[in-house]
């Protein structure tokens, strides 16, 4: 590669590494979307996508939630109401033929049968039995009689009427509008079938839709048939028994079969049947076509001239195209819905003729079985995972009727390939040029107004676009962007970043590496908290320990009080020996720095507990620390020469904070804060008010108090709390009989608090010498 195209591709390397993604992902996307993943013959990665593609609209059609159908279709189930009244499914033929003959006569303009009869159903010469028991029953009771003169009639019913002569009475009778439901079967199930094999060649080869050039060279229609794809191929059909074929006029094919996945997305509004020559329409389609007074035809392509779906032509009227999905002979069921959505006819009211005839008079019924747990017809759609079948064949009906189709044309895998490079620019241009958390805003927008729009097309023209590989193009090309630059920009901070990781806190080094131009001597004026903590008798500790074996010992207890200064949000300032200053609210912004630091102190003493623990059981020595906290105005910032300065804090606060550290020893104590602390974070601490002291170096006193812990006080605690600052304020007004009392009680409750017996020790000594006149009952501190 010579320079200048080196430097070309250096120049432009996020153009072109995002094309490059892009291009690749519109390849991957044309191979899988052309492969027919649906009927389980692509390879894996086509299958995956196809997998994905498909949970992406089922998240659609969740999304967009119940539609409305076309008011035209009406469903019949056999449901709960009917169970209740007449029994279990499968009933007599003679109830079955009942509504279908009242359907026809309330005017149904189609009746699609979502059931198929293929066995016959003998007379049972038992109702005779149960006829002369009933009467036996009933014999002698004349009001009895009367109640159950119904079923008295029933059952004679039953005797006289063969119920599969019925069911051939009311297929006579609605032939005109009925359609009749077969189950295809492919060469797989010929051997079980073979004794009705020629039985059901001869019944379904009427109604073959198309029939191709046969060895006589006789045909309906020579189409262009070469390079048509027909999923779900069939040998035959299971056909109704002949008493009932013959006088059906118009079948259809009850078969749906699943995405690989197991849910239902799509319908075969043919299939071949390879024993006839020809096509067989699906139930749907057929039902559809009668409703609308239509006749099918084959539909082609004018670009492609292959087999593209079904017209319905009408005279007089519009035709309408049922669109076949590219490459594959289904058409998607735009589901309706949750089966409520359809208007519904419970199937005992229609058997009985117990509905309005106006609620079907041109309407085309769906006739089928909806019980619940009973595994009649129950399918996975992506509305629910137990779906009735016949809601299945009434949502495609309704998208014929309405002319209105979930499509998927050709030309939108050209659309989302453009959209594919079309965002990996925008990517490549604007991500290496924003802040990391602009990038994902960025990105999680794009991705965002993608699926907003690919979901507005969804519900509203009824275009599903592909979902899963625009929104990957998306997601890849922007790690490929993102992570270039790492190689790139962010491998030099990152290098920078192992370098100091170990002498910087990390957000102080987050905002080197992000405002390199803050790294020049300089501060400012803050609101913040520093701590000071430091361990008590390390001189002596110091004296008793080898050095190597000392470094060891304070780093083992340094360790894990730093990880909670990290842990609480607080910046590392320094050591200083076996002491450690940390402060919060910089380099950013804390408004509760002061709750913060206080929760850092009481976590130390909660670890030193732990450590102590260990340390025991190592036969290694033991100490405690001392904490002080201030809260106030602080210079915060790079701080030393122009070689070499630290990100530090300075100031009076936090001079004091020091000071506190130190006065803990005069009060035996371990954590003590100032007045501005506790008043920054009294409702999440436990403090109590030691009085006031004149550390070193200063004239005007300070209110210390002692943290105790997190949280509130209980009762109890709260109340010796308020015993011990009344002490306090009595001792300060030489109250000593008041004060020592005070003090006493408090010690009934803390028998050991060194601060109430430090008072009482100063009340003794005031008792003997009283202190001079200008004595304000402040502690003056005379070390640092």
């Amino acid at each position: 590669m010579n320079k200048k195209v080196r430097a070309f591709v250096s120049r432009r390397r996020y153009d072109v590494l995002a094309l490059s993604v892009a291009l690749v992902m519109s390849a991957i996307h044309f191979y899988a979307d052309t492969q027919p993943v649906s009927a389980g013959q692509a390879g894996a990665l086509a299958a995956g996508i196809g997998f994905l593609e498909g949970r992406a609209v089922d998240l659609k059609f969740r999304l967009r939630g119940q539609s409305t159908p076309h008011p035209d279709v009406v469903v019949a189930v056999v449901d709960e109401k009917s169970v209740q009244k007449y029994g279990r499914w499968p009933w007599s033929r003679v109830r079955v033929a009942k509504a279908i003959t009242n359907l026809h006569d309330a005017g149904a303009a189609a009746i699609g049968l979502d059931m198929v009869f293929i066995d016959e159903v003998p007379r049972d010469p038992r109702l005779d039995a149960v006829a002369q028991r009933f009467d036996q029953a009933i014999q002698g009771d004349p009001k009895i009689a009367v109640q159950f003169a119904a079923y008295r009639r029933f059952l004679d019913g039953l005797k006289t009427e063969d119920p599969d002569d019925a069911l051939e009475k009311a297929f006579t009778t609605a032939a005109p509008e009925l359609v009749v439901g077969l189950f295809g079967y492919g060469p797989l199930d010929r051997e079980k079938l073979k004794a009705m094999e020629a039985d059901n060649i001869r019944l379904l080869q009427p109604h073959a839709l198309w029939t191709f050039p046969a060895e006589n060279g006789v045909s309906r229609y020579e189409p262009a048939f070469e390079g048509a794809h027909f999923g779900f191929p069939i040998f035959s059909a299971q056909m109704p028994l002949e008493r009932f074929a013959r006088h059906a006029r118009h079948v259809g094919l009850l078969d749906v079969s699943p995405d690989p996945d197991g849910v239902i997305r799509r319908m075969a509004i043919f299939s071949q049947a390879s024993a006839v020559h020809g096509l067989v329409p699906a139930m749907a389609l057929q039902t559809a076509a009668l409703q609308l007074h239509a006749a099918i035809e084959p539909a082609y392509s004018p670009v492609t001239g292959k087999l593209d779906g079904a017209r319905l032509r009408r005279e007089g009227k519009p035709s309408i195209l049922v669109p076949m999905l590219p490459d594959e002979p289904n058409t998607l069921i735009d589901h309706v819905g949750t089966p409520p959505a359809f208007q519904n006819l419970s199937m005992s009211d229609v058997a009985d003729g117990a509905f309005e005839p106006a609620s079907v008079k041109g309407k085309a019924v769906v006739f089928g079985v909806n019980l619940i747990g009973s595994g009649e017809d129950q399918r996975v759609t992506p509305f629910s995972e137990k779906y009735p079948g016949t809601y299945l064949h009434a949502s495609m009906i309704s998208n014929i009727l309405n002319d209105a189709f979930l499509s998927r044309p050709r030309e939108l895998r050209l659309v989302e390939a453009a959209l594919m490079v079309a965002f990996a620019l925008v990517l490549a241009r604007a991500l290496p040029r924003v802040r990391f958390h602009w990038k994902a805003a960025l990105v999680l927008g794009l991705m965002a107004a993608y699926f907003g729009v690919d979901q507005w097309l969804f519900a509203g023209p009824k275009l599903l676009m592909a979902t899963v590989m625009p929104l990957s193009s998306i997601f890849l090309t922007s790690f490929g962007v993102i992570f270039l630059g790492y190689l790139s920009t962010d491998r030099e901070k990152g290098m920078l970043r192992h370098a100091f990781q170990h002498y910087l806190n990390e957000s102080v080094m987050e905002q080197m590496l992000a405002h390199p131009d803050k790294l020049k001597l300089g501060g400012e004026k803050r609101e913040m908290t520093v701590l000071f903590s430091d361990i008590r008798g390390f001189t002596t500790l110091s004296e008793r320990m080898a050095p190597e074996a000392l470094v060891r010992f304070i780093n083992s207890y340094l360790t894990p009080m730093t990880r909670i200064v990290f842990e609480e949000g607080g910046t590392l300032d320094k050591y200083i020996g076996d002491a450690l200053m940390a402060f919060w609210s910089a380099p950013i912004e804390q408004p509760d720095h002061a709750a913060r630091a206080c929760r850092a102190a009481v976590r130390f003493l909660e670890k030193l507990k732990e450590l102590k623990a260990a340390w025991r059981d190592q036969n290694l020595p033991e100490f405690d620390i001392g904490v002080g906290i201030n809260t106030g105005p602080m210079i915060v910032g790079n701080m030393g020469s122009d070689i070499r300065f630290d990100f530090t804090v300075m100031g009076d606060a936090v001079n004091l904070a020091s000071r506190l550290e130190g006065t803990n020893k005069e009060y035996e104590t371990r954590v003590l804060v100032s007045e501005a602390t506790y008043l920054a974070a009294k409702d999440q601490v436990t403090a109590r008010r030691l009085g006031a002291v004149r550390v070193k170096g200063k004239r005007k006193p300070v209110r210390i108090y002692e943290l105790r812990g997190m949280g509130q006080p209980s009762a109890e605690e709260a109340a010796v709390i308020r015993a011990f600052e009344a002490a306090v304020d009595d001792f300060a007004e030489r109250r000593w009989d008041e004060a020592e009392a005070g003090f006493k009680k408090v010690l009934g409750s803390w028998a050991d608090d060194a601060p109430c017996r430090r008072y009482l020790e100063e009340i003794g000594e005031y008792r003997v010498q009283p202190p001079p006149p200008q004595w304000d009952g402040v502690y003056t501190a005379t070390t640092k």
